[in-house]
């Protein structure tokens, strides 16, 4: 039996800001049969469509996929199976599908996920990753800091991992503090370095905090579109923040 496959599109929307999407992402949204939307749980509202809405067409068809956030890799394995079943029936009757993204469909996505899935049956000449604008891109851009110069490195780590032993990098950047912000606040603390903590970039519920202490956090829930920047020296930087557009 021949398939007419349809193309699929990941499309990282970038970090909050809808104007932050790249021409072709714009261009994929405006031309797809079919965004699919992720989501923690289906009666949740979804951030990556709150971005990405405004460059849709309003007939545009949706499907909503769910994807919890859990640590539980059989909840998740289903999750990421049934929604590339759902993409794949779709693609096999010649539908194209934009699977839209916080951020970049690289790093830390779902997307990645599902691929892995559905490169299975979908052959190679009918996916196209579309990058988006990294929250740590945005992040610096929006408080006028580089996040490295010269010859220094970079370093991005996930802070469920322990990160107290690279503490020493000259630039940092933390993703997925909100469940242990306090403590890494406190390790940061401890070994004398600068951070910043930017929370919904681009968003209605933006926030800025300049060398932030663990006991600020202590009863306050985290925003989970939170990170961390992470220097050696911020002097004088947190004078010249920006006037929001």
């Amino acid at each position: 039996m021949n398939i007419t496959w349809g193309k699929f599109y990941g499309v990282g929307v970038g970090p909050g800001d809808p104007r932050l999407l790249t021409l072709q992402a714009v261009d994929v949204l405006q031309s797809v049969d079919l965004v699919a939307i992720p989501k923690s749980k289906l009666d949740r509202e979804s951030v990556a469509w709150d971005i990405a809405k405004i460059h849709c067409p309003a007939n545009v068809r949706l499907v909503e996929l769910e994807m919890p956030m859990t640590s539980d890799q059989q909840v998740l394995a289903k999750a990421w199976q049934d929604g590339a079943q759902i993409l794949l029936a779709e693609l096999k009757q010649g539908k194209s599908v934009a699977f839209i993204t916080l951020g970049d469909p690289s790093l830390y996505s779902t997307y990645s996920y599902l691929l892995n899935i559905l490169q299975e049956e979908l052959p190679q000449e009918y996916i196209v990753t579309v990058p988006g604008i990294m929250a740590m891109s945005a992040a610096a851009a929006r408080i006028n800091l580089p996040l490295a110069t010269g010859d220094e490195p970079l370093l991005i780590l996930p802070s469920t991992e322990d990160v107290g032993e690279f503490l020493n990098f000259p630039n940092l950047v933390l993703m997925k503090v909100s469940r242990r912000l306090p403590e890494i606040l406190t390790l940061l603390e401890e070994h004398e370095r600068k951070a910043v903590l930017l929370t919904r970039l681009g968003q209605a519920g933006e926030k800025i905090r300049w060398e932030p202490k663990p006991e600020e956090f202590t009863s306050d829930k985290i925003d989970y579109l939170s990170l961390l920047l992470v220097k050696k020296d911020l002097l004088g930087r947190e004078n010249s923040e920006p006037e929001k557009n």
